[in-house]
This record gives structure tokens, sequence and C-alpha cells, in this order.
């Protein structure tokens, strides 16, 4: 962190709910209210349950000598930032609140205070996250610490993989970012840091301190390469982190038998307000064929929102969600196998068997090398449920469950079962074919006689015209709205734009009344 050592120098404030304390610790120059925003939404997700009694998230984010005031009923300050952002992650997962797990997520990547310029803060090395989620991201180093601006990247590159698996924009990753790099042999150990516990949205936002650790462009790449075929772990428990060296690591708890991650009410990203409309992903797409279903008009510049009509392709879970890439599917059926084996080898009737959490993951593993030698020809096992980035142009890939990241555009090009090609075409969804009797999941794998759920060619989904395909309505119309929106910008940005009178204010007016109209 950009810090000062100088005995002259105390902690003056520090500011949370209902409280501020004056601690005459020396320190760095503070900075936790840098990201004011994210810190503000964890608070508000960590006060629906502190089981821990964790105090103000503001305390993870300082050094160790002040975070240990806000341990609660945890010991170890190196994790506090971890065990807090779970916490508020768990809370607003079970709340349905995309936004409340985004920020958990980008809060658990901040860098945290250090005793001086260039001063890497240590890695949680005592406890596993809960949430994969979580488990897989690190906090930003200072940027003036060994190769920080390598760790830095591979960071907020995870994180947009975490984000987009919880159906947000990637590119919010960027807002993990830091300032830019003080001097380490500054007398005053100032660096370039700001601390505005009044600027709501945090001042590193408002005062442009933010130093982005990767392109847009590297977000996208990033988060379409998570399909990673030795990363289809759907809601396993082993998750790609980055340690403090930047080096990749892997942390695995093999005895984690609650790993199921899944997203039954997903929006797509961008649309964070937007529920789940499961009544229309479940209609009768025949009867809707060519229906538009983006029912705002607004045409700013002659541009209209994209059309959205029935149609996408998908693989059924039994019991479970639809994916519209098959090696998700039948990654997703390993894992309620693995963790219903789990919860079994956990349970006075499976000690009695002599069935152990071991066994499951072996099982597990079999499960995922016998779907993975199947499909390894598309060389794309990752999950593809379809959450769509509305937020990013172009960009319609989803992830969900445990850090497993897929192409969550229906293309068709699911990865195959049994043939050898690996380029099954996925059927199209109708009232008479949506679903096919054939099991696609060929694990036979059964123990505690525990066999993993059936896959099926079916599935339901909605196309944006000129752009992806969504299994949630809410996403599809969101992402049309998004194309309109970039479309309109560009137009009011051009000369020909600037000559009517269009203005960029204009199209996000129009943008937010799409989006309302969307919900």
């Amino acid at each position: 962190m950009h810090s000062f050592t100088m005995a002259s120098r105390f902690v003056f404030l520090f500011y949370f709910v209902g409280l501020a304390v004056s601690l005459p610790i020396p320190r760095e120059v503070p900075q936790e209210h840098s990201h004011n925003l994210q810190v503000a939404s964890v608070r508000s997700s960590l006060n629906l349950d502190n089981p821990s009694n964790f105090g103000d998230p503001i305390f993870p984010l300082l050094g160790n000598a002040v975070a240990s005031q806000g341990l609660g009923d945890t010991t170890d300050p190196d994790c506090l930032q971890q065990a807090v952002a779970d916490q508020a992650f768990t809370n607003a997962k079970a709340a349905n609140d995309i936004d409340g797990q985004v920020n958990a997520l980008i809060y658990r990547a901040l860098e945290r205070n250090t005793g001086k310029v260039g001063l890497a803060s240590a890695p949680c090395t005592s406890t596993q996250a809960v949430n994969p989620e979580i488990a897989a991201i690190q906090q930003h180093q200072d940027p003036a610490s060994t190769n920080a601006t390598a760790i830095n990247k591979a960071i907020v590159l995870e994180l947009a993989k975490q984000i987009a698996s919880v159906g947000g924009d990637p590119q919010d990753a960027l807002k993990s970012g830091t300032f830019a790099p003080g001097d380490v042999n500054d007398p005053t150990a100032a660096g370039n840091t700001c601390d505005d516990a009044n600027d709501e949205q945090g001042c590193i936002f408002t005062q442009n301190l933010l130093v982005p650790d990767a392109t847009p462009e590297e977000i996208q790449a990033a988060v379409a390469d998570g399909s990673d075929a030795t990363n289809n772990n759907g809601g396993s428990g082993s998750n790609s982190t980055v340690n403090s060296s930047g080096d990749a690591t892997g942390n695995s708890d093999p005895t984690m038998s609650d790993n199921d991650n899944s997203m039954s009410n997903s929006t797509g990203d961008d649309v964070s307000d937007a529920q789940d409309d499961s009544g229309a992903s479940t209609t009768d797409t025949n009867s809707m064929s060519g229906q538009n279903l983006q029912s705002f008009t607004g045409n700013l510049g002659g541009i209209a929102p994209p059309p959205v009509t029935p149609g996408g392709r998908g693989f059924v879970v039994e019991g479970n969600d639809d994916f519209t890439n098959v090696g998700a599917a039948l990654g997703r059926s390993c894992d309620v196998q693995h963790n219903q084996c789990a919860d079994l080898a956990n349970s006075a009737d499976g000690r009695s068997l002599g069935l152990k959490t071991s066994q499951c993951d072996e099982q597990n593993q079999s499960c995922k090398a016998a779907n993975t030698s199947a499909n390894s020809a598309s060389g794309s096992t990752g999950n593809g449920k379809a959450v769509g980035n509305g937020g990013v142009p172009g960009n319609g890939k989803g992830k969900v469950n445990n850090g497993s990241m897929g192409n969550g555009k229906a293309n068709g090009n699911g990865n195959g079962v049994g043939g050898g090609n690996g380029n099954m075409d996925a059927p199209q969804s109708s009232a008479s074919d949506s679903t096919s009797t054939q099991n696609l999941q060929t694990f036979t794998g059964a123990l505690g006689g525990i066999s993993p759920p059936t896959v099926t060619a079916g599935g339901r989904g909605f196309i944006v015209q000129d752009s992806d395909e969504f299994t949630n309505i809410s996403a599809a119309l969101g992402r049309s709205c998004d194309i309109q929106h970039n479309k309109c910008a560009n137009l009011a940005n051009s000369a020909t734009g600037r000559n009517s009178g269009l203005t960029v204010g204009q199209c996000d007016q129009q943008d937010t009344t799409c989006r309302a109209a969307a919900t």
C-alpha cells in the first residue's frame, strides 16, 4: 500500500456504521475508503447475517494491528478480508442479489493497507472460503511492490471470470484496481492515494485515480478463455487462485460437500435489477416463434433495440438447470452426484457404509474425465449456462458454478458425446421436441447408490438479433437495450450525431427507460 512510517503520522479516522474510532497507530497513508461503494454494499450484505460477529468491513482493508479489532469470532487478520467477503457473498446469494455478489467479489480483490510503500500484504493461508468464487480471488498488492503489475493483472482477470459466473458484468472487475505506484523512497510515503469517507462512490473513481490492470479486450478474452477443459468444475472444490508471487495455484478442499453453486435466479449482467423471468423462460417456444419480445420502442437517432425472439438451444440436467453447452451440463451432472455423495459420506449412514469423501472426489474426477474424453474434440468443456453480459458489446459469454468458465452462447457447437467428433448440434427447442429421451451422461459410477443425474437435449432460449442467445429473457432484453445504447452513443459522438443535436446523455436516459421496460 502507499504508506508512511514516520512516527509523527497516526491513524485519525476509521469510519463505519454508527462509529468513528481514533487510533494512534503508525501506518500507511489511508486509502480504505477509496472504494466506498463496494465497501458499503458489503456492509449491507453482511448486516443480513453475521454469525462470526465481524466488525465493520472497513477493518479488513487496514493493517493487521487495526484489522484485528474486526475479527469477531475469527483469529487470523490475514484472512479477515476473505472471510467478510465470503459471508457477504453468501448473504447476497441467498437474497438473489447479483449486485451484492459482484461487490463482494470486488471487495475481496481490493488492496489492503500495509506498513509502507511497496510492501505486499500477506495472503490468507489458514482458512478456505466457503464460496469457490471468493476462494478464487486474492487481494490486489501495492503497485510499487515486486511483480505487482503481473500479480494485479492476474487477479483482475480471475475476478472478471468470477463476476461473469454470477451474471455480472466482467468489466466491473476493473473497479477493483488500485492507484499508480508510489515512490518507495518518498520520505513522506504519501503515495498517490486518496481517502474520503464522505465520497459515496469512492474517491479513486471520482478523482480518476484508478489505474486499470487490464484492457476491456483482455477482460473479454479472459472470460472467453475460461472454458479450459481442465477447469470444468461446475461445483467441485478445486479453485484456481493467484498467490502473492503471481503464480497460479490450486486451492482444493476435497471435504467440501456443499458446492452446489448453480444460479436458479440469475440475471444478465448490467441488468442487475431485472429478476429472472422464469415464466418467460419456460414458454412454449413454438407458440411464440417469430414474436419480438422486446417491447421498448424508443429509437433515438433512428436506432431501435434489436428484436428478441424465442429460440436458442440447450441441454437439461435432471432436476437442475438448462445449459447451452453439453460439456457444461455433463460437468454439472457430475457435480450434483459429487455433492450428494459427499453429503452421504459425511452422514452417519455413510460412515456406517465406510464411504469417504475422498472416494467421492475420485469418482467425481472419473466422471469428469469420462466426459472430457468424450468432448475433447470441441475444446470446450467449461460451464456454459447462458448468462449474457449485456454491458460488454459483443460479449455473450456465461459462467456458473465454482469458477469453471464456459461459453454461454448457444452456438450449437456443443461438445459431442460418444461420436468422438465433439461437434454435436444442439437441437432447437420447441413444445414437441424440447426434450430427448437419450441420456447424454455416459458415466455409470454410483457410489452409495447415487448415480449422476441424466442429461438430455432440450432447454430453452431467447435470441437477440445479430447478437447472442440467452436462457434468461431478462438478460436477452437487457442485451438488446445495451446494443441500442452503444449504437446510440457512437452516433452521438460522431459528426452526424453532433449536427443533429443528439447527446450521449439522451442515449443514457433512453437506455434507462429501455431497461425499465425489460423488468
